[in-house]
């Protein structure tokens, strides 16, 4: 259920219950943050054991206050926040931040008294922050419901954390950087009531919000963010560092796809298909935070790097290329123009192409025409200018003539100054004209990337779960229901169960044959042709090359009766399967359930290369076919799609649409855990799936 923070977040009147007069101590730190912050509201100061704080009043209930009061804030241990949540409600205040530890991250005992909060907070129709949370910050209201150590600068950037600890830094560093600030900070805690979700939606309607960043360590509701999520991409950028590994499921060991997918890579999947900026590290958060609140974005791949140190340049150029980025070919035009601004001299000195190094001796006017003739090209997303702190570097003049040009120009400008104490007065004043500076080239390309990849992966149009493929599936809805019924007391169906299934949702088979007796390896063999395929029919078996299960290449009868005998000797076999012999490349595509997004797509390379060098992408169901073609082409999988070694291409549709199809019926089919394709032959005959194995749970 949706919550409405407008007045949680905005509070005309706020009380304060278990304020101190003791500074080290919260209710002390909290009232005096809201006074020195500015706000404007009333305050209240509530301990039965008090008379004045901080020069106010204070009352000994909640019930002395014959005001209205639109938040309450506890600064009390949590069995008295607990204990109070009903007089509380009796008075018509509907908000509560609950600063308190002591709930389920404490163990059994702490989560008995969260489902108890839980039950107070339906039951009284109560709005909570936390528990076990740092409160908020609102700079437009001039509030600092904190117990953070200093003041908050105002600012564009909206941030929602599940780390308190995370709020203090930024703060910190905001206070030394005066032109960064919040507009809020909103510290999450256990999220009982108000959660991530909650916090996109109101913020992606504030107006004093510029760019939203979060901190998350896991989400409260899968299906509700995804969906919240990819509407406020839509509306403001959102800047997501994920910290924390879950452990992989027990039935990892069953299927290539429940340890092929780790929780990270899942969480991370999810972001980029909404749309959202995906921060690898703390201080790439804050750059990317920063290159929006400062509002010089780059757009698109294509880069202009301007150097007066010819090997840094090179260096750049590797990060660049590495992150997926490319260089602009300077046009006829642009050189054109350069030889004209820099005159018959400046033109025999350097070498125009991308980067262009302005040698070491480069100056002001260097610099200041070479950024005016090159960066009116088309295709430029973002421009690089390198400066090392060389003898004759005229680098404050050189820093204003970046801003000059900056403050003209839509394309972003970014200044790579390097060094120590050279160019620390140019960072300052970059920082104070909004133009976004760096003392290293290695952050900048897989920022740029990031940010860009970003708008890539942005959908225009919801996915979709329902297609062609589903249509199929619920054609057969009985059928399925049947055989997953009859073998509900298993973990896993086996492979004649699983690929019957397969068939039944319309996805293309390498047919099979149950061989119980040698007497019927005619019979088959009159079928099929040789060369065939033998493998070990069981029940209990599930990775049959693990017990040598598989026999490939078989050429005649007395061969394959061979093989029939080897296997029906494996424990628990029940005779063998034999199958078509054929060539071609093998995949792999796997879809797993996920506990908090549903499920998940695994393609990767097939065989034993899929848990050998573990080559895989995934992708959240559903996802659209946009979406697919463009991950796949930063895989290895590619290669075959294209035609490896003389293979036939693959469309890159009837791959997806396979994938489609394993996600309905995960999505449609409670009982189904995992299902593994492998492999998924690619022939010149089309895809076949030879081997699959469906988890049950």
């Amino acid at each position: 259920m949706s919550q409405d923070l407008t007045t949680l977040l905005n509070p005309n009147s706020i009380a304060i219950i278990g304020v101190s007069h003791e500074p080290q101590k919260v209710g002390h730190i909290v009232a005096k943050n809201i006074m020195d912050q500015g706000y404007k509201g009333e305050l209240y100061f509530i301990n039965p054991h008090l008379d004045r704080v901080l020069n106010k009043t204070v009352y000994k209930s909640i019930v002395d206050i014959d005001a209205p009061i639109d938040l309450v804030i506890h600064a009390v241990p949590s069995e008295i926040a607990l204990n109070s949540l009903q007089e509380i409600s009796q008075l018509g205040i509907k908000n509560v931040v609950i600063y308190a530890a002591g709930f389920r991250e404490t163990g059994d005992d702490g989560k008995k008294r969260e489902e108890l909060l839980i039950a107070k907070a339906k039951e009284y129709d109560l709005c909570i922050l936390g528990p076990n949370c740092l409160g908020f910050i609102n700079t437009s209201r001039h509030i600092n419901a904190t117990f953070l150590k200093h003041s908050s600068p105002k600012g564009n950037i909206s941030v929602v954390s599940q780390s308190g600890a995370l709020g203090s830094v930024m703060i910190d560093h905001f206070i030394d950087h005066n032109h960064l600030g919040f507009s809020y900070f909103i510290s999450l805690g256990n999220k009982t009531v108000v959660d991530e979700s909650d916090c996109l939606e109101f913020l992606s309607q504030d107006s004093s919000t510029e760019v939203i960043g979060m901190y998350l360590e896991d989400v409260k509701d899968g299906s509700r963010f995804r969906e919240t999520l990819a509407k406020v991409t839509k509306l403001k950028p959102v800047v997501i560092l994920k910290s924390g590994r879950t452990q992989e499921g027990s039935k990892a060991a069953l299927s290539h796809t429940g340890g092929l997918g780790g929780d990270a890579e899942v969480y991370e999947t999810i972001f980029k298909q909404a749309g959202a900026v995906v921060a690898n590290s703390y201080q790439q958060f804050i750059d990317i935070l920063k290159v929006y609140s400062f509002g010089k974005i780059p757009t698109f791949r294509s880069v202009l790097v301007l150097s007066n140190a010819g090997g840094v340049g090179v260096l750049l150029t590797d990060e660049l290329v590495h992150n997926h980025l490319s260089l602009v070919t300077i046009t006829e035009h642009t050189k054109k123009e350069l030889e004209k601004s820099l005159g018959s001299k400046g033109f025999k000195r350097i070498t125009i192409h991308n980067p262009i190094d302005l040698l070491g001796d480069a100056s002001v006017f260097d610099y200041r025409q070479a950024i005016l003739s090159s960066i009116q090209q088309q295709d430029i997303g973002a421009v690089i200018v390198l400066l090392t702190p060389q003898a004759n570097t005229q680098i404050m003049e050189t820093a204003r003539a970046i801003i000059e040009a900056q403050n003209h120009f839509i394309k972003p400008i970014y200044p790579v100054f390097m060094g120590e104490h050279s160019i620390k007065d140019a960072h300052r004043l970059f920082e104070e004209h909004h133009v976004v500076s760096f003392d290293s080239y290695e952050p900048l390309p897989s920022m740029i990337n990031a940010i860009v990849e970003s708008y890539e992966y942005r959908p225009k149009q919801p996915p979709s779960s329902h297609s062609p493929e589903t249509l199929i599936t619920l054609a057969h809805e009985q059928q399925i229901k049947d055989i997953l019924e009859l073998a509900s007391s298993k973990k896993f169906l086996n492979l004649e169960e699983s690929m019957n299934i397969l068939h039944l949702a319309g996805i293309p088979l390498l047919p099979i044959h149950h061989v119980h007796h040698k007497e019927e390896l005619d019979y088959v063999i009159k079928k099929l042709r040789f060369p065939v395929v033998a493998k070990v029919a069981s029940d209990k078996i599930t990775h049959k090359t693990d017990v040598k299960g598989v026999v490939t290449n078989i050429e005649t009868v007395q061969d394959l009766k061979k093989a029939f005998n080897d296997l029906s000797k494996i424990a628990n076999s029940e005779g063998c399967y034999i199958q078509k012999n054929v060539k071609g490349n093998e995949l792999f595509i796997g879809v797993k359930r996920d506990n908090v997004f549903g499920p998940i797509l695994v393609y990767g390379l097939g065989g034993i290369y899929v848990e050998l060098l573990k080559e895989v992408t995934q992708f959240v169901y559903p996802f659209t076919l946009k979406e697919f073609t463009k991950k796949l082409e930063t895989t290895k999988v590619i290669n075959i799609i294209k035609g490896f070694r003389g293979a036939p291409a693959i469309k890159p549709q009837q791959l997806y649409e396979i994938g489609m199809t394993l996600g309905f019926l995960m999505h449609h089919f409670s009982d189904i855990q995992a299902i593994d394709i492998n492999p998924l032959f690619s022939t010149d005959k089309g895809l076949f799936a030879a081997d699959c194995r469906l988890i049950l749970g």
